[in-house]
Parts: C-alpha cells; structure tokens; sequence
C-alpha cells in the first residue's frame, strides 16, 4: 500500500487462546498477588529510568510495547474478561499510579487507535466486550485509524450477538464523565 495510507488494524488472535484458558487464570493469580503486597497501593516515592520505584521498592517496568498494545489490549485481544476484571479492580486500588494508569486505561488507543474495546469486539469476546464497555461507554465513540467504530467492526466481522448484548447494555450504563462528552453518547 502506498506510504501514506493508514497502516491495516491487524485484529486477529492467536490460535489456542481464549476466554477460559488456564493461562488467563495464572495471569489473573499473578495480577492479585501484585495487588496485594503493599507497595502497590502506595503512592510513588522517587522514579528509576524503568519506570517509577513504588513505596516498597518495587518498579513498574516499562518496555518497548508491541504495535502500542497495553496489558489492557492484550487481555481484550484474548478474550480474558477474567483478567479485564482483575485489572479494572488494580487500577481502582492504585489511582495514584501514572504507571498503572498508562497500561490499565480503556480508552488508551495502540498503534492503530484501537481500544481495547475495539480489540474484543473486533474477535468476537463477548465477555470481555461487556466488562470494557461496562466500565467505560465512552470507548464505543473511538474509532480506529479507518474511521471504524466498535459496535460496527463486530457488526461487518458477524459478531452480532456481541453488537445485541452491547446495544442492550447501553441503557444501563452510567452516563459518560463530564470531562469529556462525546457525541452520540447518551
């Protein structure tokens, strides 16, 4: 393609992964036991060049991201509801953490500006569409590099059971933060 097209949103999971893995759930066990030791639930004390150095001593790594993906995007591209949840309940306990928040953030966009919303709807993890866009609506107003939207990439990939439960979902859910409205949104 020519080089100033929009680079292609590669939306496809590996075979042998999905919702239900025992994968997800050794990630989900490591992802609490982070939680609870103490040093996460503290505020940041000093920075390192590898990420900032916790109250207990402990650093937040940051290395080079594939295509941009976050360990959001990653758990959503999977289908790990499990795991959305068990991030979705670390963020809450860390507000303070600018590390955590880069990673754990649903409208944080990759390469491509695909949330991880964008990711689960696109494969079809109906699960994990709905923890995401329970937690934060406003996800389904961002669209990828191609202008394409959550609810219409899973509609065109046939995911319609997804697009009927996310429609259905949309009443229930809490109106957008007020910081920031987006049109469309109720």
């Amino acid at each position: 393609s020519p080089p100033h097209a929009p680079p292609r949103c590669p939306l496809t999971s590996p075979r042998g992964q999905g919702p239900g893995s025992s994968f997800e759930k050794r990630v989900v066990a490591v992802c609490e036991a982070m939680m609870a030791r103490l040093g996460w639930l503290g505020t940041s004390s000093s920075s390192s060049s590898s990420g900032t150095l916790l109250s207990s001593g402990t650093a937040l790594a940051h290395g080079a991201t594939f295509r941009g993906m976050t360990l959001l995007h990653l758990a959503a591209a999977q289908g790990y509801a499990g795991l959305v949840e068990a991030l979705q309940r670390w963020r809450a306990l860390a507000a303070d953490s600018l590390e955590l928040e880069q990673e754990v953030d649903p409208l944080n966009v990759d390469h491509f500006s695909c949330t991880p919303l964008m990711w689960a709807c696109a494969l079809g993890h109906r699960e994990a569409a709905e923890r995401l866009c329970r937690w934060d609506r406003r996800a389904l107003a961002v669209p990828d590099t191609l202008g394409r939207l959550p609810l219409g990439l899973a509609r065109a990939r046939g995911h319609l059971a997804l697009v009927t439960r996310l429609e259905e979902l949309q009443p229930q859910l809490s109106p957008a933060s007020p910081r920031c409205h987006l049109p469309g949104l109720r």
